[in-house]
C-alpha cells in the first residue's frame, strides 16, 4: 500500500496560499528535498510526511492522497 499524490491539486493550492516550495516545506517540517520530489511528482511521501503536508496546508487528506492498495509504488505486490 502507498500513498499517490495529485500534484496538480497540491501545486494549485500552494499557489493559492502563496507558498514556494521552499516555504511550503518549512511551514510544514519537512524537508526541502522531500516537498520538491512531493510537488514534482517524483516521490509519494509516507503517511506521517502526508499528515504533515495535510496539516500544514490546512486542507482534508483525500483532496491531495490517494491510498493504492496491493502494489508498492514500484509495482511489487506485496
Amino acid at each position: 500500500m502507498y500513498l499517490k499524490t495529485n500534484v496538480n491539486t497540491l501545486n494549485e493550492l500552494l499557489f493559492r496560499k502563496g507558498l514556494t516550495k521552499r516555504s511550503f516545506a518549512q511551514v510544514a517540517g519537512i524537508g526541502q528535498v522531500t516537498a520538491l520530489q512531493v510537488c514534482n511528482g517524483q516521490r509519494n511521501p509516507s503517511a506521517p510526511v502526508a499528515k504533515k503536508i495535510v496539516d500544514a496546508l490546512q486542507t482534508d487528506f483525500d483532496s491531495l492522497f490517494e491510498i493504492v492498495k496491493g502494489e508498492t509504488a514500484h509495482g511489487c505486490l506485496r
